[in-house]
């Protein structure tokens, strides 16, 4: 019995190849499974290939995972194109279409699977239902069949979709279903690979994405007020809200373009309310210049930036980790905007929560840096555990400094109380240009000086929130793994496996990516010979950041990939033994202690 399954499919578009990874999903709610489905497709507008991904356990999970357990090919050149995001190895057991005509012993894999096995899909679906629309449900029935993944749940998830359409199309779907079970029972795998059954959680756990709970989370933390426009992968959050900030109270723009968008959530925010807009990397340099007019008025703002694939229109339908500079640094003047990520789908809520309580709390606006993963993969989770999560407000000013109201007034703190529209004696000038602390228009440069200490400086204690870092492994190990966001899961289960196996590390995952904690750093590198910071992003943007400002170990590297190149646990459990290898024997030998990922 197995308590990890991990499926891969792919095929053409219109194959029903991602319906039936949803199907799978659905039933493994039903039966009580934590799973996460991770869908991809071609950046074509229509067609093209699809896949995707399940991981279905008996225990909660943190990634999609490595090699796949079960690998489905309605035709060889899809799968092939979706490379590392599909990875077999030789214990996968692989089922394809009859007619591609490829043998068993001869599919075209760079490593030969545990057991490959052509069926004839298309003549299944089209005998039973007449259609080869139903190949899908062919496929379910085989995987039901051959891997014990809850066949009544798929049954009936089958009978709510198609129960609408007249009972022609659903009874051939349910042929078409009961052909693959049929088919399965007929033609035994000669390796049994059945999931162990679900310990508990039927009917408890909820089926969610990133973008569906940064969407609560903002309702809950109180935003009144959503401006945006629609980029793929971030356009759900705008959907979501759409279809409840009205029972909250709150409004929602689809403006024209980015900066409309940015600039009516500035607006928002300067008339009182808790605004927020979402957005991907192209929109995000758009907004560039409103995020500047945001630091300089000093107004609270949440900004999602759900990262894709880049430069430019670079791979909208693909995730990756290569948007930190540019939200970082993508700043007129001496400006810093804290930066939060979500290392999983559930995380999405109460890092987006914190994003809104940081924004009121320090008036600035605040990038989240979601992934197209994260956003977009759907989770079973456990419900969402609001309770301890605590909902902070702007400071509003005392009528006793309301005489005269001074808007950006010289505090301790930094942080100054803040009026709206309406507020008898409350008016100020909200520009972009340099001000005084009446918020009067000035040039001179000690006054500059002085609003720059009072606009960086009052943020200087969220560099002292550990809250906002994970940190786990012996306090003493001499090896250390640094990973962020979406990827944050994989070194997750890495780090426990090479623990498991007796390589002492230690994790540090941060929340907050800028301003860069240094004694938080330096406190983790204390102990260290050797560290790598394992990211999705080409040049490594983390890596480089920390290197900016924190003194690194020697041995500080970085294990880098860019978008649509997935990190499996495995490869990072190998580059953790690397670094426990001493250099001088790690140059003289070819090879690395084998490692296992169970």
């Amino acid at each position: 019995m197995l308590n990890d399954l991990i499926i891969g499919m792919a095929g053409s578009g219109g194959d029903g190849i991602v319906s039936a990874g949803e199907s799978l999903m659905s039933a493994s709610s039903h039966e009580g499974y934590y799973a996460i489905l991770t869908k991809s497709f071609g950046s074509q507008i229509r067609g093209g290939e699809s896949s995707c991904r399940l991981r279905v356990a008996t225990v909660p999970v943190l990634n999609p995972g490595g090699a796949l357990t079960v690998a489905v090919a309605l035709n060889w050149e899809d799968f092939l194109r979706f490379g590392g995001e599909l990875p077999t190895d030789g214990e996968t057991v692989v089922i394809y279409e009859q007619k591609t005509g490829v043998a068993p012993d001869a599919v075209p894999l760079k490593v030969r699977p545990a057991i490959a096995i052509a069926v004839p899909i298309e003549d299944l679906a089209k005998k039973t239902a007449g259609t080869l629309l139903a190949k899908n449900n062919v496929i379910l029935g085989l995987v039901a069949g051959w891997f014990g993944l809850g066949r009544q749940a798929i049954l009936e998830g089958i009978r709510r979709k198609f129960g609408k359409k007249g009972a022609e199309v659903l009874q051939g779907n349910e042929r078409a279903y009961a052909a693959g079970l049929a088919y399965a029972d007929e033609h035994p795998v000669s390796q049994a690979r059945r999931l162990a059954p679900s310990v508990s959680g039927k009917g408890r756990r909820r089926v969610t994405d990133g973008n569906e709970l940064c969407a609560e989370a903002a309702l809950f933390a109180g935003c009144k007020f959503f401006g945006g426009y629609p980029i793929t992968p971030a356009t759900e959050i705008m959907q979501h809200l759409q279809r409840d900030i009205w029972k909250h109270g709150g409004s929602l723009l689809q403006a024209e373009d980015e900066i409309a968008g940015i600039a009516a959530a500035v607006g928002a925010s300067f008339a009182g309310q808790k605004a927020m807009t979402a957005t991907s990397g192209p929109g995000l340099s758009l907004k560039t210049e409103v995020l500047g007019l945001a630091s300089g008025v000093e107004l609270p703002l949440v900004v999602v930036n759900v990262q894709r694939g880049g430069p430019s229109t670079g791979l909208p339908t693909k995730t990756e980790q290569a948007d930190l500079f540019a939200a970082a640094f993508s700043a007129h003047g001496d400006t810093v905007r804290p930066i939060l990520a979500p290392i999983s789908v559930e995380d999405m809520f109460p890092i987006t929560v914190e994003a809104f309580n940081i924004a009121e709390e320090f008036q600035t606006p605040v990038i989240v840096l979601s992934d197209q993963e994260i956003a977009q993969r759907k989770d079973i989770i456990d419900p969402i555990d609001s309770s301890h999560l605590k909902i902070v407000d702007r400071l509003r000013p005392t009528d006793q400094e309301m005489q005269p109201y001074l808007r950006f007034r010289f505090t301790d703190s930094g942080i100054s109380p803040i009026s709206h529209p309406g507020m008898k004696g409350g008016s100020y000038l909200a520009a972009g240009i340099e001000h005084n602390e009446h918020g009067d228009p000035t040039s001179n440069g000690t006054m500059h000086e002085r609003m720059n200490d009072k606009r960086l400086n009052k943020l200087n204690p969220l560099k002292q929130r550990r809250d906002l870092f994970h940190i786990e492994g012996d306090p003493a190990a001499p090896i250390g793994v640094i990973s962020w966001g979406g990827v944050a899961g994989v070194a997750l289960e890495a780090v426990r496996t090479a623990q498991a196996q007796g390589l002492p590390v230690k994790l540090l995952v941060p929340k907050l990516l800028y301003p860069v904690a240094e004694e938080i750093y330096q406190e983790f590198f204390a102990s260290l010979e050797s560290c790598v910071v394992v990211e999705q992003s080409h040049q490594g943007q983390l890596h480089k950041i920390i290197r900016m400002w924190v003194d690194v170990p020697k041995r500080f590297t970085s294990f880098a990939k860019s978008g649509a190149n997935p990190f499996s646990p495995a490869e990072i459990v190998r580059k953790i033994a690397q670094l426990a290898t001493p250099p001088s024997r790690l140059t003289a030998t070819a090879t690395v202690p084998k490692v296992t990922v169970s």
